[in-house]
């Protein structure tokens, strides 16, 4: 843009050049010269706005491709942040997937995710339930994660296993997880932990820390659950086995409730028993009181006919006294039998 208006200037300048060179020259030798400036003036103001029009254009562009300049280099800051952003998420990636990879820190994973799920199911260590129990067996001891205290002296075994996790995105990914998870089922299975536990149920639940796992391994194999059933294990994630230790929670809830019932009958019986016994007492109290009542009426009656008399007639005599003898009055209500029905 900036050329063709340059260009346009030098036509313009050419054209008045030509014109002033082509006129032809005076008729009369005697006449004035022309002035040229009236015409120039016009042209020349024309020429300085066009001018001015270029440089403001120019200006323009020149910011405009400056700003852009800075939004690109902005643009590439980000991309250059977001980048080693994506090689720090890579790398924490993979110290993840390499630390989850060990058994040690896959199983203490399990094994706490396990207890937090027992005790947000309302159990008590060491009451409904405990953790870390030997138990022998034929192959020598077994140790199950938890052991779930069921009412009627029944307990349920539930051991944590945390399958690997793969975070490399691999397509045979959710297949090792099922194999893993199967190999955990028959080990499971062949330690047989029923039938060295008193009380024991005849299944064992194996529980598997997150949905997403159990999800994964069921989406590419529907039949390990029936094939872990069929060994007597059942498959349970922290929602379903937090189900099902809220129905036994609420089983115990209902054991306490009867034991509650149970002893306050017994407590009821033995007041009933105490009551008795205060009720024979009561009698007897009775039975003092209509003694006491009858030898009270037995000295009234004393009072009145002999030592009374006597002491009037001595008074009669001229025995000096300080005080009158009073006359006691016998009692005639009788005590009120206690009766109890």
């Amino acid at each position: 843009m900036e050329t063709a208006l340059i260009a346009l200037i030098a036509v313009l300048v050419l054209l008045v050049l030509v014109l002033v060179v082509r006129r032809p020259p005076p008729v009369v030798p005697a006449a004035p010269s022309l002035d040229f400036e009236p015409f120039l003036a016009p042209i020349r103001e024309q020429l300085q706005a066009v001018v001015g029009q270029v440089g403001a254009v120019k200006a323009n562009a020149e910011g405009q491709f400056g700003a852009l300049g800075q939004q690109l280099r902005t643009i590439s800051e980000q991309n250059a942040k977001l980048e080693s952003q994506g090689a720090q998420l890579g790398e924490a990636t993979t110290r993840i997937s390499t630390a989850l990879q060990g058994t040690a820190v896959a199983g203490n994973w399990g094994e706490m995710t396990l207890i937090r799920t027992v005790e947000l199911a309302g159990l008590t260590q060491h009451v409904s339930f405990v953790e870390q129990e030997t138990i022998g067996t034929a192959d020598g001891w077994g140790r199950p994660d938890v052991i779930v205290y069921l009412p009627q002296g029944r307990n349920v075994i539930v051991d944590a296993k945390a399958p690997l996790i793969d975070f490399t995105g691999r397509a045979d990914a959710a297949a090792t997880q099922a194999a893993a998870l199967k190999v955990h089922v028959n080990d499971l299975a062949s330690r047989n932990y029923s039938a060295y536990l008193d009380g024991a149920v005849d299944f064992v639940i194996l529980f598997v820390p997150t949905e997403g796992i159990l999800a994964t391994t069921l989406g590419h194999d529907p039949s390990l659950s029936e094939y872990a059933v069929s060994r007597r294990v059942l498959l349970a994630t922290p929602m379903t086995l937090l189900a099902m230790l809220r129905a036994v929670e609420y089983g115990w809830q209902q054991v306490a409730t009867a034991e509650n019932v149970r002893q306050i009958a017994l407590d009821a019986a033995e007041l009933h028993d105490r009551l008795a016994t205060f009720v024979d007492h009561f009698a007897k109290v009775g039975s003092g009181l209509q003694t006491a009542i009858a030898a009270y009426n037995s000295a009234v009656g004393a009072m009145q006919t002999r030592v009374r008399p006597q002491a009037v007639r001595m008074r009669d005599h001229g025995l000096r006294v300080g005080k009158e003898l009073g006359e006691p009055q016998p009692i005639e209500a009788e005590p009120r039998v206690l009766e109890w029905r």
